[in-house]
């Protein structure tokens, strides 16, 4: 579940935060809290597609299928975790033996299994991730859309570990985060675009400002919430502490639109992206 903000040129010019976001367009707290909070997400389980952005379907370079394709040998077993509604289900169910469907909801479990009623090789797992991995094995590929956004270092190391775990060793985890690179060039676009419309240098910068909370160490709030952006080398260094050899990371491009409405006609390549991990188990 992927995380950005967008923005709305106001009636004076400048760019104006709306509520437009990779993964949530209201504010779904769960990750400033202690634990995953599944009433939130139960809550948004019925209105999952309209509310929560489809990474899976705007990765136009196809970087998810094609790893998943590309691992999926005869005999593998692949995790979805943190599966919501069941995206990604019969994309891993297609291609895999066993797929185990792992969410924090009941509600988005419960949506997903109707969605992917005759599937007989899916099993729904309800877990919650912020607590010791259980209910669930360790399997050959886990593939993990946008679930390590915690800003809390305590409770998203503990994610970061559990989702480590998750896959066997000599097996293989899909990993989309969003990217600080990315959330940087998005401020740098709209200085750029507060410039173009005549206003001041220091009110240009000011307007373009992160809404940050340690920016330092990746937070950056989406819609209000305090959400965690990563770096390519943090990545590399997160999990090879955590055992990994990292295959390759790729940017998930997206357009414009997913940041500002209406962007003006100028505001094109680079585009803004969340990162795509493959890495390798190793330990």
């Amino acid at each position: 579940m992927g995380a950005r903000g967008g923005y709305i040129a106001d009636d004076r010019g400048s760019a104006a935060r709306t509520g437009h976001s990779h993964s949530w367009t209201g504010q779904v707290p769960w990750h400033n809290t202690t634990r995953m909070n599944e009433q939130d997400w139960d809550n948004v389980a019925t209105t999952f597609e309209k509310e929560i952005f489809n990474v899976p379907a705007n990765d136009t370079k196809g970087h998810i299928i094609g790893w998943v394709d590309r691992l999926a040998v005869p005999g593998a077993v692949a995790t979805d975790l943190g599966c919501g509604v069941g995206r990604t289900l019969p994309m891993l169910s297609d291609r895999y033996d066993k797929v185990l469907a792992v969410d924090v909801s009941a509600q988005c479990l419960e949506v997903a299994a109707r969605a992917c009623e005759g599937r007989t090789n899916i099993r729904y797992v309800h877990a919650d991730l912020s607590r010791d991995r259980n209910g669930y094995p360790a399997t050959d590929v886990v593939l993990c859309i946008n679930t390590l956004l915690n800003a809390s270092l305590e409770i998203r190391g503990a994610l970061v570990d559990r989702t480590c775990r998750s896959v066997r060793k000599g097996g293989h985890l899909l990993l989309v985060v969003p990217s600080l690179n990315s959330a940087l060039l998005t401020a740098y676009r709209h200085l750029q675009w507060n410039l173009r419309q005549g206003m001041s240098a220091k009110r240009a910068q000011k307007e373009a400002a992160l809404n940050s909370e340690g920016l330092e160490h990746g937070i950056v709030r989406i819609d209000g919430v305090p959400t965690k952006h990563y770096l390519q080398e943090e990545l590399e260094t997160m999990l090879a502490a955590n055992g990994y050899e990292v295959l390759a990371i790729e940017k998930i491009e997206y357009p414009w639109n997913t940041e500002f409405d209406a962007p003006p006609k100028w505001m094109k390549a680079p585009w803004p992206w969340d990162w795509f991990v493959a890495a390798r188990r190793v330990r």
